[in-house]
């Protein structure tokens, strides 16, 4: 491997962790598992990370503490993710969009 290409690669895998260390631990992750934040992003799709929302699909909820319980159980580390609110702006607690989410965010305030 030529030096250049090891400098190019140094510096996608710096980026990728840097970028990956800015969004919040999905709180159904087993590692990070929280069980009122997972059962709020599960009933949501999705969960706040750093003030915004990440919308993600979500499988039943005992899906998810299945997995934490068994990760737990086998020795894993356990680092409860930090329940976050979204700020207002259309992207709160519904994850909607523009008009839609901002009618949504003002009805649950």
């Amino acid at each position: 491997m030529t030096r250049s290409a090891r400098v190019t690669l140094t510096v996608v895998a710096a980026v990728s962790c840097g970028a990956q260390a800015q969004q919040a631990p999905n709180p159904c992750g087993p590692s990070s598992f929280n069980q009122k934040a997972c059962q709020t992003a599960v009933k949501r799709n999705g969960y706040c990370s750093g003030g915004a929302w990440v919308t993600q699909q979500y499988q039943q909820y005992p899906y998810y503490y299945d997995l934490y319980r068994a990760y737990s159980a086998a020795g894993g580390a356990v680092s409860p993710a930090a329940a976050e609110r979204c700020g207002r702006g259309g992207h709160g607690w519904f994850g909607g969009f523009g008009a839609h989410g901002r009618a949504h965010a003002s009805a649950g305030a």
